[in-house]
């Protein structure tokens, strides 16, 4: 009788593993687009973790072993589209190249290109990603990198990518030129009275304008060519 019930407890388990491991397929063969949880702005911009690289593209960077490089999208771009935010990735084996389109993020049918920060093949597409893409997720496991690429290079190409103090500086900067840019858009608005006053920038600002802002706000701060400054 013993040996049957061990051998009923170890089928059980194996059935079970089997389970969860299909799920996780299936979560991780899901498509898109998918709802993000999105950080506050002002804590979005006044936090980098400290082995996290920044780029002019609103994209960040984490190195990894053997030349490869994971890469996300900035909690700030996320926070402005705000929820449900929707995305479109590259496949696996899809080669990128440095300016070329990483992601298109967006909200409602309006959609931002986000360049990718370097050249690499896709290794892996981190479709989890999508439960939470802000520092708390990034200091705590590592998560949430929307692609592994691995790169001939690694970060050798990355010369205008930013760290620690300078990285800080950079997301503050370019926090306050997206409130001037935004404030200009949204001046004869209610929004427009709220930032006037001294507010911060409120989560999902950009769901609530036109496409005309969604593409001079592209042009301005996402443009391959970006510099930081």
């Amino acid at each position: 009788m013993v040996p049957v019930l061990v051998l009923l407890t170890f089928a059980a388990l194996v059935a079970l593993d089997h389970f969860v491991l299909s799920k996780g397929y299936l979560e991780e063969k899901s498509g898109w687009p998918a709802k993000l949880e999105t950080l506050p702005l002002p804590t979005a911009r006044d936090r980098v973790p400290a082995d996290v690289f920044l780029q002019p593209t609103y994209t960040w960077s984490r190195l990894g072993e053997s030349g490869a490089v994971y890469v996300g999208v900035h909690p700030t771009l996320v926070g402005l589209i705000g929820i449900p935010c929707e995305l479109e990735l590259r496949q696996p084996g899809e080669q990128l190249v440095k300016g070329g389109t990483l992601a298109r993020v967006g909200r409602g049918g309006r959609r931002l290109t986000v360049r990718s920060p370097i050249a690499g093949r896709v290794v892996r597409v981190n479709r989890r990603a999508a439960d939470a893409m802000d520092w708390r997720a990034v200091e705590r496991d590592g998560a949430p990198w929307l692609y592994r690429l691995q790169t001939e290079r690694g970060a050798g190409e990355g010369r205008e990518w930013l760290s620690g103090a300078a990285a800080l500086e950079w997301a503050r900067v370019r926090y306050h030129q997206l409130c001037a840019y935004l404030q200009d858009a949204v001046a004869a608005s209610h929004l427009g009275a709220v930032m006037s006053d001294g507010g911060e920038l409120p989560s999902g600002i950009l769901g609530e304008m036109d496409e005309g802002v969604w593409a001079g706000l592209e042009q301005r701060f996402l443009a391959a060519s970006g510099a930081i400054n």
